[in-house]
């Protein structure tokens, strides 16, 4: 079986938003509102095929759980507030302004048990997503020799990772990806990680991502890409400067783990008056440049992104950790609580502004940006082999037949074929 050891972090950049501590505490309400719980309802329920049992914010979000999406609606006045909220916040799910807005009239908890469960059922996240779950029970019980004989016929694929902020001097926080490269190795892949600059802008270390794209290509017909964080922006404009380069052809998927793809508001707190210049000097004394934190607000990212091209011919799945109020860490909580106004967000950025449009999308519901879980790297595993199972079908399917292959364990081959053409549109 597979050593599972808890990961702290992702590629995130926590450690720039852990500078601008000493700044909120300051100027902000951080403090004062830190009193108030959160989530003082308990509430369980299936959600995106998995059962949840927790603490939520409101009695609309218990409901909404337990009675509405098993369809055991009532003439209740909860009922009919969510009802209410729905038919005019709810019919575009994956839209930032109506979460927003399904957050202040109900809360946000019921906002993102929406979000998750509107994107659970489109067909085709909800097969990935019952592939992931499945394959996550499967491995816990496999021996490592049957999942080394399982993923051999995959080791055909290049893995790239993109890392994360300050991933050479704080290797801790997980941004190199050190644990998930060396356990591929051991399942017999050889990945290889990009060397970004660390503390570098955007569009610089997309330059460097493209040229790293162009040289794996010249060598390896399959790519696949794997960014956490502020390294999915730098993906999104690398592949969108790499236009229709031959390249691009053999990238075969692009895994955005927590993607600041848009990125993130609560950057977006310290780009006027008093706050920026206590940030500018914060940031020089750490020995960061001021400059990241604007090129990382969504003043900045929207538009950019939003000029960007994506190849169509790319497999996208988005990795977004997914916390209901009452499974946020501490070590997240305060930020939590200054995006939780602005709708359904894991800590650091909102989700609506992890997705793309046609892209996939994988939750994990409980987790935060920072994805921190003691079995985190069996869900690795699980998350390569959707993947690659995902590939293979549309193979499959391009030449007219269909794949039934499936992970060590699992016995449901029904569960293992299959395609539609669903996806998500984000507006």
């Amino acid at each position: 079986m597979i050593e599972l050891t808890a990961d702290r972090s992702s590629g995130s950049p926590q450690r720039l938003f852990r500078s601008l501590r000493a700044l909120a505490w300051l100027i902000t309400l951080i403090a004062t509102s830190a009193c108030a719980p959160l989530a003082r309802f308990d509430a369980a329920g299936a959600l995106a095929g998995a059962q949840v049992t927790t603490r939520v914010d409101s009695r609309e979000a218990v409901y909404y759980l337990e009675q509405f999406l098993p369809g055991q609606v009532g003439g209740s006045e909860v009922a009919a507030r969510v009802d209410l909220a729905l038919s005019e916040h709810g019919r575009e799910p994956t839209d930032r302004v109506q979460l927003e807005a399904l957050a202040d009239t109900l809360s946000p908890d019921a906002a993102m048990l929406h979000l998750v469960a509107s994107l659970y059922d489109e067909p085709d996240n909800r097969r990935l997503q019952d592939d992931f779950q499945g394959f996550v029970g499967a491995l816990t019980s496999s021996p490592q020799s049957e999942i080394i004989a399982t993923l051999a016929p995959y080791t055909r694929y290049r893995v790239v990772f993109i890392p994360g902020y300050a991933y050479r001097s704080n290797p801790v926080n997980g941004a190199d990806f050190g644990r998930q490269r060396t356990l591929l190795r051991e399942l017999g892949f050889e990945p290889t990680l990009v060397e970004t600059e660390e503390l570098g802008l955007v569009d610089v270390n997309a330059k460097i991502v493209a040229a790293a794209i162009r040289a794996e290509a010249a060598e390896h017909d399959n790519l696949i890409l794997v960014s956490a964080s502020k390294g999915g922006a730098e993906v999104a404009a690398a592949l969108s400067e790499l236009g229709d380069e031959p390249a691009v052809g053999r990238v075969k998927a692009w895994i955005s783990v927590g993607g600041l793809l848009r990125g993130s508001p609560y950057a977006d707190r310290y780009l006027r008056g008093i706050k920026r210049w206590f940030a500018n000097f914060m940031l020089r004394r750490r020995g960061q440049p001021p400059e990241i934190l604007e090129d990382l607000s969504t003043v900045v990212r929207r538009p950019a992104f939003d000029a960007l091209s994506l190849p169509s011919s790319v497999l996208m799945l988005h990795y977004v950790g997914a916390p209901l109020s009452g499974q946020v860490p501490d070590e997240t909580r305060g930020r939590y609580r200054l995006l939780r106004r602005l709708g359904p967000n894991d800590g650091l950025t909102l989700l609506a502004d992890e997705l793309t449009e046609n892209g996939l999308v994988v939750t994990e519901v409980g987790l935060d940006h920072y994805f921190r879980a003691e079995d985190i790297d069996l869900r690795t595993v699980a998350l390569m082999y959707a993947v690659f199972t995902e590939l293979d079908r549309r193979e499959q399917f391009r030449v007219g037949r269909r794949t039934s292959r499936c992970a060590p364990g699992v016995h449901d081959r029904a569960a293992c074929s299959g395609l539609t053409t669903t996806r998500v549109v984000v507006r």
